[in-house]
């Protein structure tokens, strides 16, 4: 009975609960075990790899090719500042993703400990919330593989695509055909997913680790010059006011913070990794850890080669901030092999969320706090496969209609309130799932002051009248009064259906 594939220790103890129950009527434990693992739609064919490169794949992709130039224009050289924190804060997270997915294993991750901690009604809302989240992040990938793509051919073509307007059409082209082709890669089941993933996260480690080796002994040298004014003010000019370069380190992290959204992508799939106990933690350690190495390595090799200036005084360069740095260092070839890295490593980034995001509809539906639909599998691959073409449309239409900054704002500021709730809601939890009230507890304090600093420059950004913030700060609230009405509609019918066919509903 223990060698059949797909089955946990709390599954073998509720076959052998099962059993006890069964009168002697010829039913063999081995029937009965299949009778219960069948009722699994999903299934477990993740190793510790595949779970390690859901969590890379959707983390190493945000950070240092999304968002890396926007922190920088920010915080200047304390931007190697602001991925440290959220290495942190990335860790004391992490504990609680740990315990909680353990303790709770569902392909809804985070919806499925909310409503643990706080009952359906505030977890059918955090559930929407969170996938919006998810959308967000989806769609600020295929915004960064698209627009770099647009920018490799700009550079190996002749003709100049930016002076001529050719570089908005390209870009929509290639984050489309990204969509395109993942959803394809989701649409063809989890194994594929999996063998795709790894595929895609060992190819961008080595780029970026090639990258690191030959950039840093000219980021070391240049240093002295690139790094000595460590701190900028609010104006953007060299401060000695720490405080304020602090501050900036700090804003910078919660802009980031879709950066460590890759770890949360875990726990989505704890219903398909085999030995769940054992490799989910592993997996959401690993992934925190690699990544805020690779973070800091790649920030400090910007910044120690090439001016922040250059993003403060260009902005569109921040779109494609790395390539940009790596071409003063290895000429027209570095920036090839960074772009080439960033489509690699914004493809699996994307890969990883769309699969996050269709499995978190797929259970929110299978509860009815999501439309019914979201929860149909497909025969052969074993997806839901509605779900994951839906979720597409609606990331392509966010894709072409919002900016970069505009996409890393909004999906940073829904999951640092995520975060804070989920922090808050091991804490809440605690002693069903055997965690120390201290790590969780700092990180709900760090994480909910984090959510406020950001509101704050948000706030400040649109009184200064700057570009983008407004739409930002008006989006993120109407999109949670959205989530409320829905998950309020959906609950409520759901609660309506529950009371026409209470039989029907209790099988």
């Amino acid at each position: 009975m223990d060698e059949i594939k797909g089955v946990n220790k709390e599954e073998i103890q509720l076959v052998k609960k099962s059993i006890d129950k069964v009168d002697n009527n010829n039913h063999s434990h081995e029937s009965v075990t299949i009778g219960i693992i069948t009722e699994r739609e999903l299934s477990r064919e993740l190793g510790f790899k595949e779970a390690l490169s859901i969590g890379l794949g959707g983390t190493i992709g945000g950070g240092v090719f999304s968002v890396l130039g926007i922190v920088i224009g920010f915080a200047g050289p304390a931007a190697i500042l602001s991925f440290l924190f959220g290495g942190i804060l990335g860790i004391l997270f992490g504990y609680s993703y740990a315990k909680l997915s353990v303790k709770y294993q569902s392909a809804g991750g985070s919806y499925t400990f909310a409503k643990a901690a706080y009952g359906d009604k505030f977890g059918g809302i955090f559930g929407w919330l969170l996938w919006i989240g998810y959308l967000a992040s989806c769609s600020l990938y295929a915004y960064t593989f698209g627009i770099y793509f647009a920018h490799l051919i700009d550079i190996i073509t002749p003709s100049d695509l930016v002076e001529n307007g050719w570089i908005r059409l390209i870009f929509s082209i290639f984050s489309t055909l990204i969509i395109g082709l993942s959803t394809l890669v989701n649409l063809k089941g989890v194994k594929e997913t999996g063998k795709s993933q790894n595929i895609i996260v060992l190819a961008k480690l080595i780029i970026l680790l090639t990258f690191i080796a030959i950039t840093i002994p000219a980021a070391i040298r240049g240093a002295k010059e690139n790094l000595s004014d460590f701190f900028i003010g609010f104006d953007g000019e060299p401060t000695d006011n720490i405080i304020q370069g602090l501050a900036l380190a700090v804003v910078g992290t919660s802009i980031l913070f879709v950066a460590f959204e890759g770890m949360e992508l875990i726990p989505n799939a704890s219903e398909e990794i085999q030995n769940p106990e054992k490799n989910i933690p592993r997996s959401i350690y690993t992934t925190i850890i690699i990544a805020s190495i690779i973070y800091l390595l790649v920030a400090f090799t910007t910044l120690g080669g090439t001016s922040y200036k250059v993003f403060v005084d260009d902005p569109s360069k921040a779109e494609y901030a790395l390539a940009y740095a790596a071409q003063p260092i290895l000429g027209i070839a570095g920036f090839i092999l960074i772009t080439i890295g960033a489509l690699f490593s914004t493809a699996s980034a994307f890969n990883a969320s769309l699969y996050g995001s269709s499995r978190l509809a797929y259970v929110m539906a299978r509860e009815k706090v999501f439309p019914t639909f979201f929860s149909k599998v497909s025969k052969k691959g074993r997806v839901p496969y509605i779900s994951i073409l839906l979720i597409s449309g609606i990331i392509l239409v966010m894709t072409l209609t919002l900016n970069l900054e505009q996409i890393a704002k909004l999906a940073s500021s829904i999951f640092l309130l995520l975060f804070s709730l989920m922090t808050l809601s091991s804490l809440i939890l605690r002693k069903n799932i055997k965690a120390k009230f201290i790590i969780p507890f700092f990180g709900f304090i760090l994480s909910t002051s984090l959510f406020g600093i950001f509101i704050w420059n948000l706030i400040k950004e649109v009184i200064n009248k700057e570009e983008g913030a407004l739409i930002t700060i008006i989006l993120l609230p109407i999109l949670i009064i959205l989530v409320g009405i829905g998950s309020y509609f959906t609950m409520r019918i759901q609660t309506k259906q529950k009371k026409q066919n209470p039989i029907q509903n209790e099988e």
